[in-house]
This record gives C-alpha cells, sequence and structure tokens, in this order.
C-alpha cells in the first residue's frame, strides 16, 4: 500500500492553482464563503478538500484512480489553456476532457449532499405512501446518511461517466476569452450547467434536455463553453469578454452553482455578495430544485 493520503481534493489541485497569481508553491487564493459571507484567503491545499473524502476502505482506490486521471487530463488541459485553442484538440485529448469533466462534475461536495437531500425527499414519498418494500426503504434510508451517499457517488463515478462524458463530447465546444482586468472565479463545484431554452429542471433528462450549456472557467482569463447544437449556432471558437458585466455573468454561474465557496485570485467579492442579496437561496445549501422536476 503507498502513502496514506488523508486531505482528499474534490476540485483538483492543479486546477485550482491555475486561479492563483502565484506562479508556485504556496499557491494561494481568496474564498468567498456563501452562507457565512466570510472572506479568506488560504493555500489550495486546504481548499476544495475533506479529510478521507473518497475512501470507502484502507485501498483509498477511488482517490488514487482520480489522481491517476488527473495526471492524464491535466495534459489535455494544459494544452487548451496554453493554446486558447478548442480546434488545437485531437479527438482522444477532447474525449479525455469530456470524461474528466463528467468526473469533476459527479465527485464534488455539492453531488453527495444532492444525492442525501435526493434521498430524504424519495424517504419521505416512500413514508407518507406507505410503501411496504422493506429492503428498497432501507437502500433509501442509507442515501441519507454521509457513508451511503458516499457509496452512492462512488458508483455514479464507476457507472454513468460514460454517457455523461459523450453527451458533452457532441455538444459545440467554444472559449470565452477574458480581455478585461477583472479575474473569472472559480469554485468547489465549478461544472455550471444551465438551460436558458428549458430552466425548470428535469431529473429525468438532464442535461440532454434541449438547450443545456455547460460552462467551465478554465483560469482567470478563459472560460470552456459547450452548448447543445440543436439549439444554438456557435458563429467562432473563440467569443471576447470586453466589459465588466460580461465576466459578472460567468463569475455569477460560479456563485449559483457552487456548494458554499469561490475562489478569487484577489480579495474583492463584493459582486458575489451583490448576487446573494439578489438571490439568497445560492447560499441556503438546499438542492431540491435539482431532483424536483
Amino acid at each position: 500500500m503507498g502513502r496514506e493520503i488523508k486531505r482528499q481534493h474534490f476540485v483538483p489541485r492543479f486546477y485550482l492553482n491555475t486561479f492563483s497569481e502565484d506562479t508556485e508553491e504556496p499557491y494561494y487564493l481568496y474564498c468567498y464563503d456563501l452562507p457565512e459571507d466570510r472572506v479568506f484567503g488560504s493555500n489550495t491545499m486546504d481548499i476544495a478538500q475533506s479529510e478521507y473524502f473518497y475512501d470507502l476502505s484502507d485501498e483509498q482506490f477511488i482517490e488514487n484512480k482520480f489522481a491517476d486521471f488527473e495526471g492524464i487530463f491535466s495534459q489535455a488541459y494544459d494544452k487548451l489553456v496554453d493554446s486558447a485553442d478548442v480546434t488545437a484538440l485531437t479527438h482522444e485529448e477532447r474525449h479525455v476532457i469530456s470524461l474528466f469533466l463528467s468526473h469533476q462534475h459527479i465527485r464534488t461536495r455539492k453531488f453527495r449532499e444532492v444525492v442525501k437531500q435526493a434521498s430524504e425527499h424519495t424517504l419521505d414519498i416512500v413514508d407518507e405512501d406507505e410503501v411496504d418494500d422493506k429492503e428498497g426503504r432501507k437502500a433509501v434510508e442509507a442515501g441519507t446518511t454521509e457513508e451511503g451517499a458516499k457509496q452512492w457517488q462512488a458508483q455514479l463515478t464507476a457507472n454513468a461517466l460514460e454517457g455523461f462524458a459523450d453527451i458533452l463530447y457532441r455538444m459545440d465546444w467554444f472559449l470565452f476569452v477574458n480581455k478585461t482586468e477583472y479575474p473569472l472565479w472559480t469554485s468547489d463545484h465549478p461544472i455550471a450547467i444551465f438551460n436558458p431554452v428549458n430552466p425548470e429542471p428535469d431529473p429525468e433528462r438532464g442535461i440532454e434536455r434541449p438547450g443545456s450549456k455547460v460552462h467551465v472557467p478554465l483560469s482567470t482569463d478563459l472560460v470552456l463553453a459547450l452548448y447543445d447544437p440543436g439549439q444554438y449556432f456557435v458563429k467562432s471558437k473563440r467569443e471576447e469578454l470586453t466589459e465588466k458585466e460580461h465576466v459578472d455573468f460567468q463569475n455569477k454561474l460560479q456563485v449559483e452553482h457552487s456548494h458554499r465557496q469561490v475562489f478569487s485570485p484577489v480579495e474583492d467579492f463584493e459582486f458575489a455578495r451583490e448576487v446573494i442579496e439578489e438571490n439568497p437561496e445560492y447560499a441556503e445549501l438546499d438542492y431540491s430544485d435539482s431532483f424536483v422536476g
């Protein structure tokens, strides 16, 4: 058995480091905690992580699997950031990035909380309907616990990724390039999936619904955008963000889709506070909209 990994990141450090102004260790970011309305600075070692977050046994299989895959993904990620050109990616690199994004969406603390809250919601329905299925109720009840939700998350990670990655791969890809002085933020759940055409959540179809968009900040200067090709016409593979409101839109997505923290190389989070004032539900840690359509 190799070295035990106690502090396990659900957002990779190599990715978080890209949002720091530091060019070597220790990489430093500012964090805004939405529920606590608190700003603090931190080394990237100490954010978007939890002790033994993935461990289901002494083998640390999932943590080691993520570490191996991150090594593969980081090469395609570096190429995309350095070139700022999605057309420079090979088919294999695009597939690797699609698979990584599907991993990243499922592996976070927010996704685990969604599993727990969805299980609690289902359990309420089972109790109200007086369903006489002891084994089924036991399985649902397990999902309401931290350990049970961890098990569900591990199973989804193992079984649901290829299909989700294939959907991402087939979307239209392009980049937003930040030309302003204001940095793009990221968060503890950086994959922002939204749907202006069909905004109401649909647990049955999710990202497959017509009109889906995915925005992922790659650095303080780049956002990768993936759009449903059946609903949107992408004129160019690069679009420039030239005004503060353009950057604000991208950063608002991170506030909206985060679990509880957004990250920036600078300490100013006044815009995040304005977003929370207008949308207090973003800071409430309630994900019922993720599973009630």
